[in-house]
């Protein structure tokens, strides 16, 4: 088991929101359907939010409870999570939308990781908070999703 200070995680955490940020958009940039383009534009944006709202947490976070170490498990690299992706330039919507849930769910499962191993009441309610966010966060995107099918 290696060790890493929970200011590590949170850099996992926004280095994966930008690599999804920028993902989204070149994806965006290869579709011709209208619907499938703005939805990745939203996703875009929505992930390039999340990694800023990260560097305020992380600077606004006690230094005491976001400098401490404790043990990490072999959790794979964030940035292997999207190689495998299933999202082509002749995707639909929901194909979008699983995507998106699958890998906001990688983020969870990350944050749940941390949460399951921390073990000082501050460094479980960080963990705990961008846990609960995060699956905010789906909750809203599948909403807004289906808005996008009225439209």
């Amino acid at each position: 088991m290696s060790q890493e200070q929970v200011r590590d995680i949170i850099d996992h955490a926004r280095d994966f929101y930008s690599q999804l940020s920028t993902y989204y958009n070149e994806l965006s940039g290869v579709t011709d359907q209208e619907r499938v383009k703005i939805f990745l534009d939203y996703l875009s944006v929505c992930e390039k939010r999340h990694e800023q709202a990260l560097a305020e947490y992380e600077e606004t976070a006690p230094r005491d409870i976001i400098n401490t170490w404790f043990k990490c498990g072999d959790d794979e690299a964030t940035s292997t999570l999207l190689e495998p992706s299933l999202l082509t330039s002749d995707m639909d919507i929901d194909t979008v939308l699983r995507e998106a849930l699958r890998l906001g769910q990688c983020i969870s499962d990350m944050y749940q990781k941390a949460l399951d191993r921390a073990q000082t009441d501050g460094i479980k309610e960080i963990f705990r908070n961008l846990l609960e966010g995060n699956k905010k966060d789906m909750r809203n995107l599948v909403r807004d999703c289906g808005h996008l099918h009225d439209w």
